[in-house]
């Protein structure tokens, strides 16, 4: 069995090829930009680019499954380069891997394409998609357009399964203490109530849901919702502060707040007739809290959190204490 992972050298990507060589019994080819970066547990790198597809055909040559971790992550940029990596990328790698006969191809979504019509909403994989996403960026607008691809190609027939994890964090990524946070001396301004829901998905637990969907056939035609733990903001800030040691104290700024200054803001942009920095969709988009109901995951693909959130933190602030220079 030899599975194919694009975004080998990223932050999710390398966690899943760890994951495919722990679980065993298949060859793990890595789709990277630079072969001499490919994580070593890789058992071949290939050359390629998601803005490529002539690279594809080669990198699916004796593919078995593909995981697609690959995506353009970053906030800046034109949005043709979101769009050529984010959603050309994604569809045609889909038909490329439907070309080399690929038995099962596994998309990495995310839970921003979710619409939240309301606080508290209860969310699931049947839910409605944002509407909008475009005002809340390249990046986010991108991930939804490409998850309608992967929706296009199961409607078909195509053997995608579309995974959309939660707040993904781990080792070798700055530790998320909210959405949206401001250091400002021995304080933290969050802008988001106590009691709003962290949909937090630690990277290893995220790598073993994606592993086990591109191994179950099942999966084939499916989506899945993976969140460890829904928390609330305040309590991760108890468990963020003990896991790292560090002391500060939470200032919570209530969302009408924030939500009024976003109105404020975007006024203004319109007298002068130029872009708001911050709109109100964007806001209620960051501080509605919801529950995103992963139970279709457990269920079909038998798949648990093995490592809690609180353990989570513990190891990500260890990795960094031992890092070199650190």
């Amino acid at each position: 069995m030899r599975t194919l992972v694009t975004g080998a050298t990223g932050f999710l990507g390398s966690a899943v090829v760890r994951q495919l060589k722990k679980v065993g019994g298949q060859s793990v080819r890595a789709l990277v930009r630079d072969p001499s970066a490919a994580p070593d547990v890789a058992d071949e790198a290939v050359k390629g680019d998601l803005s490529d597809p002539s690279t594809f055909d080669a990198a699916l040559d004796g593919v078995d499954r593909v995981i697609h971790a690959g995506a353009r992550v970053s906030t800046q940029g034109p949005w043709e380069e979101f769009f050529a990596v984010n959603v050309a990328g994604t569809g045609a790698l889909i038909e490329a891997s439907e070309r080399a006969g690929v038995s099962h191809f596994v998309h990495v979504s995310s839970l921003s394409v979710y619409d939240v019509p309301s606080d508290n909403a209860a969310v699931n994989e049947d839910s409605a998609l944002e509407a909008g996403a475009e005002d809340r960026g390249f990046y986010a607008r991108s991930k939804l357009e490409a998850d309608q691809v992967a929706q296009a190609a199961i409607t078909r027939g195509a053997p995608v399964t579309i995974v959309r994890p939660g707040l993904i964090f781990g080792p070798g990524r700055k530790v998320p203490l909210a959405r949206r946070s401001v250091a400002a001396g021995p304080f933290r301004v969050v802008l988001a109530s106590p009691d709003y829901l962290m949909p937090m998905a630690f990277v290893e637990n995220v790598a073993d849901a994606l592993v086990l969907a591109a191994g179950n056939e099942r999966a084939i035609g499916r989506i899945y919702t993976i969140v460890d733990e829904h928390v609330r903001q305040a309590d991760y800030a108890r468990m963020f502060l003990q896991a790292s040691g560090q002391s500060w104290r939470p200032v919570y700024v209530p969302p009408g707040l924030v939500r009024t200054a976003a109105s404020l803001v975007e006024g203004a942009a319109r007298l002068v007739g130029k872009k708001a920095p911050l709109t109100r969709h964007q806001v209620d988009r960051t501080l509605r809290s919801a529950r995103f109901d992963g139970a279709r995951a457990r269920a079909e693909l038998e798949w648990h959190p093995q490592v809690p959130v609180f353990e989570a933190l513990r190891r990500c602030f260890a990795s960094q204490r031992n890092a070199p220079g650190a």
